[in-house]
């Protein structure tokens, strides 16, 4: 299946034989994915913090304390594909066209091109609507990076989302640097998008926020429905990004105490206040939790067994299996492996038929813990999984905070605590083949499996993402 000039394509982009080989044995089913079995979901007392504990512990952390440095996390390279379904367009639509923040780039390409834009929204041709917007030939917005798109307006001028995000830490307390997740074939876009931005013209974008390349190094191979690897037109071996698990490299380049994570499409100038708040919030119990597990970490490493003892007899009942035939010195080792891990604290909002990741007990084989669980990880052959994933009531909007530093005050190796067989196989029509190929474990999914993690509810109202170009008709998406 392989030849040599195929390994030496491969390993310019830093993909060796022993991952390919590990990612075909997964991709045709001799190495099986592993499926969590979900136990509940989270509900308030368990698994999500109670709302009164909440409330104390912002009554006491009212200041950021000075010498903590914060940054804010965004994965971007993300295309404008789905943004751009025409599944919820009407001819109802045709009338609010013209509240699109990017109508006039609509507009002048019409102008420029002699295509008669009032005729298309008079008649409500639909068909030559989606072929300027998305033709090859034409503005072709589908396949632009979503962060890029312009979203709303700011003073009556068009904004994206990645300079909102950067005005929007440009005036928070903390003054957050913010990373951006981005394709290396994109990069000049992202630059020129700043560069040329109304909004920094007097403030340098560079020193505001930097970009993360993703790294082919975790694409995955793809292989079609006859089992034969997938070629692109040189017929060199085609790989495709392997999901927002990747993105955990980026994650780990960040040189940060506590970094915020966000998705690129939730922000609207109109939740700036409580977006600020939920932020504050967030970051207040992220710094709680970290000191407490600080302050316990430390009383193990002090080794006063004396003092330790009713602590760790304590933990024989729920530690029994790992502290058996182990010395009081060992037993210590291992509670001071259970505690020393990254920490974070997720918001959570109210289930209103969202798709995507919600917050679940689940044992995998070895343990119980909470974790983010998304619809493709679940077996719905199994009725009891089908039930416990639709009682559940929450939903992630991804909105969280993430604490990357020990009890010492080094970094952790975030790879350390993740979960590699928690990957998915995807299936996808590619090249105009249906294919499959490999999603690394999803970034606040696997990837963070073996991390602390503390759900937190915050208002609804929080979260107004953009899925789809006729969100922005909205109100909350207006001036």
């Amino acid at each position: 299946m392989l030849k040599e000039n195929d390994l030496n394509y491969l390993s310019t982009l830093g993909i060796n034989k022993e991952k390919v080989d590990e990612q075909i044995d997964f991709l045709t089913g001799k190495v099986r994915p592993k499926v969590l079995k979900l136990i509940r979901p989270c509900t308030q007392n368990d698994g999500i913090l109670p709302p009164e504990e909440v409330k104390v512990i912002n009554s006491q952390s009212s200041e950021i304390p000075t010498g903590i440095h914060i940054s804010r996390f965004i994965p971007s390279s993300g295309s404008a594909t789905r943004m751009f379904s025409f599944d919820n367009f009407s001819d109802n639509s045709f009338k609010d066209l013209k509240l699109l923040p990017f109508f006039s780039d609509i507009s002048t390409f019409c102008s420029n091109n002699n295509i008669d834009l009032d005729d298309i929204l008079k008649t409500k041709n639909i068909q030559e609507l989606k072929e300027i917007l998305l033709g090859k030939s034409m503005l072709d917005f589908s396949s632009r990076p979503k962060a890029l798109i312009d979203f709303h307006l700011i003073e009556n001028i068009p904004v994206s989302p990645i300079e909102e995000f950067i005005l929007n830490s440009s005036e928070d307390v903390t003054n957050t640097k913010v990373s951006f997740s981005i394709q290396e074939d994109f990069r000049n876009q992202f630059q020129s998008k700043l560069d040329h931005s109304p909004f920094f013209q007097e403030i340098d974008s560079k020193s505001l926020c930097n970009f993360i390349v993703q790294s082919k190094s975790t694409n995955s191979i793809c292989i079609d429905s006859k089992g034969d690897l997938l070629r692109n037109e040189n017929g060199e071996i085609y790989t495709h990004p392997s999901g927002h698990g990747s993105l955990i490299d980026g994650l780990n380049e960040i040189d940060a105490d506590y970094v915020f994570i966000n998705n690129i499409d939730n922000v609207s100038p109109k939740t700036r206040g409580i977006r600020y708040s939920v932020s504050n919030s967030l970051l207040n119990i992220a710094i709680n939790t970290k000191n407490n597990f600080d302050m316990m970490i430390q009383r193990f490493v002090e080794r006063n067994y004396k003092l330790l003892e009713p602590s760790i007899n304590q933990l024989e009942n729920v530690l029994g299996s790992q502290f058996k035939d182990k010395t009081i010195e060992e037993k210590v080792d291992i509670i001071i492996e259970i505690l020393n891990k990254p920490v974070r604290v997720c918001g959570i909002v109210k289930d209103e038929n969202s798709k995507g990741g919600k917050p679940f007990w689940v044992y995998d084989g070895k343990s119980e813990s909470v974790q983010i669980v998304e619809e493709s990880q679940v077996d719905f052959n199994d009725e009891n999984q089908k039930k416990i994933w639709n009682t559940s009531t929450y939903f992630n909007p991804v909105e969280m905070v993430c604490c990357l530093r020990d009890f010492t005050g080094n970094k952790y190796n975030l790879k350390d605590f993740s979960e590699d067989s928690l990957r998915m196989i995807v299936k996808k029509n590619i090249k105009g083949k249906d294919s499959t190929f490999i999603e690394l474990p999803g970034l606040w999914n696997g990837s963070m499996h073996y991390w602390h993690t503390t759900f937190v509810e915050i208002p609804s109202s929080s979260f107004t993402p953009v899925k789809n170009f006729t969100d922005l008709f909205l109100p909350i998406h207006q001036p």
